[in-house]
Protein backbone atom coordinates (compact mmCIF):
# COMPACT_ATOMS: atom_id res chain seq x y z
CA UNK A 1 0.00 0.00 0.00
CA UNK A 2 2.72 2.47 0.99
CA UNK A 3 4.82 1.39 -1.97
CA UNK A 4 2.00 2.02 -4.44
CA UNK A 5 1.22 5.43 -2.94
CA UNK A 6 4.86 6.45 -3.11
CA UNK A 7 5.10 5.23 -6.69
CA UNK A 8 2.08 7.30 -7.70
CA UNK A 9 3.54 10.32 -5.93
CA UNK A 10 6.84 9.92 -7.75
CA UNK A 11 5.20 9.54 -11.16
CA UNK A 12 2.94 12.52 -10.52
CA UNK A 13 5.82 14.79 -9.58
CA UNK A 14 7.80 13.67 -12.60
CA UNK A 15 4.92 14.49 -14.91
CA UNK A 16 4.36 17.89 -13.37
CA UNK A 17 7.89 19.15 -13.33
CA UNK A 18 9.67 17.06 -15.94
CA UNK A 19 12.99 18.55 -16.95
CA UNK A 20 13.79 21.39 -14.59
CA UNK A 21 17.27 22.39 -13.51
CA UNK A 22 18.19 21.56 -9.94
CA UNK A 23 18.02 24.62 -7.70
CA UNK A 24 20.66 25.25 -5.09
CA UNK A 25 19.93 23.72 -1.69
CA UNK A 26 19.63 26.47 0.93
CA UNK A 27 21.91 26.47 3.96
CA UNK A 28 20.41 24.74 6.99
CA UNK A 29 18.44 22.24 4.91
CA UNK A 30 18.52 18.63 6.06
CA UNK A 31 20.69 16.63 3.60
CA UNK A 32 18.83 14.32 1.22
CA UNK A 33 20.13 11.09 2.77
CA UNK A 34 19.13 12.13 6.29
CA UNK A 35 15.75 13.40 5.04
CA UNK A 36 15.13 9.98 3.47
CA UNK A 37 15.91 8.26 6.79
CA UNK A 38 13.61 10.62 8.68
CA UNK A 39 10.76 10.15 6.19
CA UNK A 40 11.20 6.37 6.30
CA UNK A 41 10.82 6.39 10.08
CA UNK A 42 7.86 8.78 9.89
CA UNK A 43 6.04 6.55 7.40
CA UNK A 44 6.59 3.55 9.67
CA UNK A 45 5.24 5.56 12.62
CA UNK A 46 2.15 6.59 10.67
CA UNK A 47 1.52 2.97 9.66
CA UNK A 48 1.91 1.80 13.27
CA UNK A 49 -0.45 4.44 14.62
CA UNK A 50 -3.06 3.71 11.97
CA UNK A 51 -2.94 0.02 12.93
CA UNK A 52 -3.63 0.88 16.57
CA UNK A 53 -7.25 1.51 15.60
CA UNK A 54 -7.67 4.61 17.74
CA UNK A 55 -11.16 6.00 17.39
CA UNK A 56 -10.14 9.50 18.39
CA UNK A 57 -8.28 11.56 15.83
CA UNK A 58 -6.84 13.65 18.66
CA UNK A 59 -5.31 10.61 20.33
CA UNK A 60 -3.71 9.33 17.15
CA UNK A 61 -2.36 12.82 16.39
CA UNK A 62 -0.84 13.09 19.86
CA UNK A 63 0.83 9.68 19.55
CA UNK A 64 2.11 10.47 16.05
CA UNK A 65 3.56 13.83 17.08
CA UNK A 66 5.19 12.28 20.15
CA UNK A 67 6.84 9.61 18.00
CA UNK A 68 7.90 12.18 15.39
CA UNK A 69 9.62 14.17 18.14
CA UNK A 70 11.60 11.03 19.01
CA UNK A 71 12.62 10.64 15.35
CA UNK A 72 13.75 14.26 15.18
CA UNK A 73 15.81 13.76 18.33
CA UNK A 74 17.30 10.54 16.93
CA UNK A 75 18.55 12.39 13.85
CA UNK A 76 19.50 15.61 15.65
CA UNK A 77 16.95 17.74 13.79
CA UNK A 78 14.34 20.06 15.26
CA UNK A 79 10.81 20.25 13.87
CA UNK A 80 11.34 23.73 12.39
CA UNK A 81 14.37 22.58 10.39
CA UNK A 82 12.52 19.47 9.25
CA UNK A 83 9.47 21.51 8.17
CA UNK A 84 11.62 24.04 6.32
CA UNK A 85 13.53 21.24 4.60
CA UNK A 86 10.36 19.36 3.72
CA UNK A 87 8.90 22.55 2.25
CA UNK A 88 12.00 23.05 0.08
CA UNK A 89 12.13 19.44 -1.12
CA UNK A 90 8.39 19.24 -1.79
CA UNK A 91 8.56 22.29 -4.06
CA UNK A 92 11.53 20.80 -5.95
CA UNK A 93 10.42 17.42 -7.28
CA UNK A 94 13.85 16.47 -8.60
CA UNK A 95 15.06 16.22 -5.02
CA UNK A 96 11.84 14.75 -3.66
CA UNK A 97 11.89 11.97 -6.24
CA UNK A 98 15.41 10.95 -5.24
CA UNK A 99 14.48 11.08 -1.57
CA UNK A 100 11.36 8.96 -2.04
CA UNK A 101 13.19 6.45 -4.21
CA UNK A 102 15.49 5.93 -1.23
CA UNK A 103 12.53 5.77 1.17
CA UNK A 104 10.78 3.13 -0.95
CA UNK A 105 13.94 1.03 -1.21
CA UNK A 106 14.51 1.22 2.55
CA UNK A 107 10.89 0.30 3.30
CA UNK A 108 11.12 -2.67 0.92
CA UNK A 109 14.31 -3.87 2.59
CA UNK A 110 12.76 -3.50 6.04
CA UNK A 111 9.64 -5.34 4.88
CA UNK A 112 11.69 -8.26 3.54
CA UNK A 113 13.65 -8.44 6.78
CA UNK A 114 10.55 -7.66 8.85
CA UNK A 115 12.63 -4.98 10.56
CA UNK A 116 10.27 -2.20 11.59
CA UNK A 117 12.06 -1.36 14.80
CA UNK A 118 14.72 1.16 15.60
CA UNK A 119 12.59 4.14 16.54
Amino acid sequence: MIRRTLLYFSVFTLLLYGCQDEPEIPAGTVPEAKMAQILTDIHIIEARVSRLGMTSLDSSTIVTEYMKAKVFKKYGVDSATYNRSYQFYSTNPVFMERIYNTVVKDLEIRQKKKNYKGL
